[in-house]
């Protein structure tokens, strides 16, 4: 559902953008950049998608979890917003457990493509 919202919204805007704005770049530079773009995009869906699952959608906490996990103790239901997590117990979070590495692993994807990109750009400069 989030996808099927987000992706005409935020997604495909950013990606004309995007792609508007390194049309002047060099092939090989310009790949490196908007590959570091799509995966940033792809980083913030996910942050959203973990920020939907901790939310309650004007239940309580404590409501949310007896509904989706049939278990709640009040000690753990405080909403973190990095890395994201909302428990319901000590060992039950509404954020699934692959959200926070998949953020970590995409922003670091995104780092190294935008520094692929300079490097390209800096050896592209020297040899014209």
């Amino acid at each position: 559902m989030i996808v099927l919202v987000t992706v005409p919204i935020l997604v495909l805007p950013a990606v004309r953008s995007l792609n508007r704005r390194t049309q002047r770049l060099a092939p090989q530079p310009r790949w490196w950049t908007r590959a570091a773009g799509y995966v940033m995009l792809a980083a913030a869906e996910t942050y959203l998608f973990g920020l939907v699952r901790m939310s309650y959608w004007g239940n309580s906490p404590r409501d949310t979890c007896l509904i989706r996990y049939e278990s709640w103790d009040g000690t753990h239901g405080h909403a973190r917003y990095w890395p994201l997590g909302r428990k319901c117990t000590a060992f039950i979070d509404m954020v699934p457990s692959y959200v926070n590495p998949l953020i970590v692993i995409l922003v670091a994807g995104a780092l190294v493509s935008a520094l692929v990109a300079v490097a390209q750009t800096v050896r592209h400069r020297r040899h014209q």
